[in-house]
């Protein structure tokens, strides 16, 4: 049986060409894989080993409501490439990501099972759900629904209850409010490792190599949420390596350039390769100080070396 877990398909059925014939399936959109989602998938490994099955993360992009309700959708923590590797992190012999389309969101709660669940080449031994999850057309399917069909279908489902922190139910939502209010300690917690961007490098003013001699990587962010504001400490990663670095969030007011688009730029202490296209991960560790607008370079300049040096210290 072929499990390496690098596997990434659209239906349960395309698992049969990886020489998988017997799954566990968790179910979810998983935005963040946090610890509230790794509780969930030990449930599932757990129930996969009883049972002899491979398991298997099922999911869905985009997110529900950026079909069902563009204007109100969320912006999601991770990109789908990242969570897909979280998930395999997590133990997942496979990812089975099915595209959510308006049609898709029509299917009736039956219609959602035989769709995304039966097959004739693979069998669903077990089922890992949270027990708030919600299937089919409006949401109409649920935990008893489920466990109903998968009782005349043969399927184990457990149902994994939320998980609380102080009182606070772990979820993407809460994570989002936390890194958004710049509560990053509160956020890591939740994700059970610290909070993250993923951003490829582009072309800035260049003011930092010229006149701050601390060149910075402008990085465009796609997938998750800002901070606030300000300067941070915190590790980039890439090339499999991680490297201390200070990151800039805001408009750049001592130079005026920016307008009104706020900026992410990292400069990545005692590095002095190319990282133009490069993608770049920014785990945050601390928040520094907010930023300010200076006099002018030199100002500037002391500040950055003031701020690189509190940086080394933390780390």
């Amino acid at each position: 049986m072929d499990t390496e877990n690098n596997i990434e398909v659209m239906t349960v059925s395309s698992l049969a060409g990886f020489g998988i014939s017997r799954v566990c399936l968790g179910i979810g959109f998983f935005d963040g894989v946090h610890r509230g989602h790794q509780r969930l998938l030990e449930s599932l490994l757990a129930i996969s080993r009883e049972l002899d099955a491979v398991p298997c993360a099922l999911t869905f992009f985009p997110h529900p409501r950026a079909i069902l309700s563009p204007g109100n959708a969320p912006p999601l923590l991770m990109s789908p490439e990242q969570k897909n590797q979280k998930l395999r992190e997590a133990g997942m012999k496979a990812v089975i990501t099915i595209p959510f389309t308006h049609e898709f969101a029509e299917l009736a709660p039956d219609e959602f099972i035989k769709k995304c669940l039966c097959s004739s080449s693979v069998a669903v031994a077990g089922i890992a759900i949270g027990t708030q999850w919600r299937f089919g057309r409006g949401g109409s399917g649920n935990l008893e629904t489920l466990k109903q069909i998968g009782k005349l279908r043969n399927w184990r489902v457990e149902a994994v209850d939320e998980l609380e922190i102080d009182g606070q139910t772990v979820s993407s939502t809460a994570i989002r409010r936390a890194v958004a209010g710049g509560r990053l300690v509160d956020a890591a917690a939740m994700l059970g490792r610290g909070y993250s961007l993923l951003g490829t490098v582009r072309h800035g003013f260049k003011v930092a190599s010229r006149e701050l001699s601390h060149p910075t990587a402008n990085l465009e962010i796609r997938y998750g949420i800002l901070p606030p504001d300000g300067v941070y400490g915190a590790v980039a990663i890439f090339d499999g390596m991680r490297h201390p670095a200070a990151v800039n969030i805001g408009l750049c007011p001592t130079y005026h350039r920016s307008g009104s688009e706020v900026r992410v730029e990292v400069h990545v202490l005692d590095y002095y390769g190319d990282l133009y296209e490069r993608q770049i991960e920014l785990e945050f560790l601390s928040y520094l100080r907010e930023e300010r607008t200076f006099a002018g370079s030199a100002e500037l300049k002391a500040q950055i070396a003031a701020d690189i040096e509190q940086i080394r210290k933390l780390l």
